[in-house]
C-alpha cells in the first residue's frame, strides 16, 4: 500500500471533494466546513466539475472514499455524530444509505424549476 501525505496541511485528516457547480452540495460543505475543519479535514471543489458521481473522501493514509461510505466514516469522527456513523454496521444499513445517497447524487442538478424523473 502506497502512503501519501497532505503538503499543505501536516495536521490535516484529508480532503473532501465535492461538486462546486451544485447548489446543493455547496450548502451542505458551507454547513459543515467549519465542523470539518474541527477534524482536520479541508474540503474542496472537483477539478472536474460535476463530472464525478458522488463526493469523494482521500484520507491522509491515501485511502479514497465516496458517497454514503465517506458520510459514515466523518460521522464516526465526530462526537455528536457518532451514532449515525455506526449504524454502517447494522446490516442492511449501508445498502440503504448508498442507494439514498446514489438516488439524492445523480438528482442534485435538478432545479426548483424542473422536476427531476425518479426511477426506482
Amino acid at each position: 500500500m502506497t502512503e501519501t501525505t497532505s503538503t499543505t496541511n501536516p495536521k490535516s485528516g484529508g480532503t473532501l471533494y465535492y461538486d462546486g457547480s451544485c447548489r446543493f452540495c455547496c450548502a451542505g460543505v458551507a454547513r459543515f466546513e467549519g465542523t470539518l475543519a474541527g477534524i482536520g479535514v479541508e474540503v474542496s471543489p472537483f477539478e472536474n466539475g460535476g463530472a464525478e458521481p458522488e463526493m469523494k473522501l482521500q484520507w491522509q493514509d491515501g485511502r479514497i472514499r465516496g458517497g454514503a461510505d465517506a458520510a459514515f466514516f466523518l460521522a464516526r469522527r465526530l462526537w455528536w455524530a457518532a451514532p449515525l456513523g455506526w449504524l454502517e454496521w447494522v446490516p442492511g444499513c449501508r445498502w440503504v444509505a448508498r442507494r439514498l445517497y446514489r438516488m439524492i447524487a445523480e438528482r442534485r442538478h435538478c432545479s426548483a424549476n424542473e422536476a427531476c424523473r425518479i426511477e426506482l
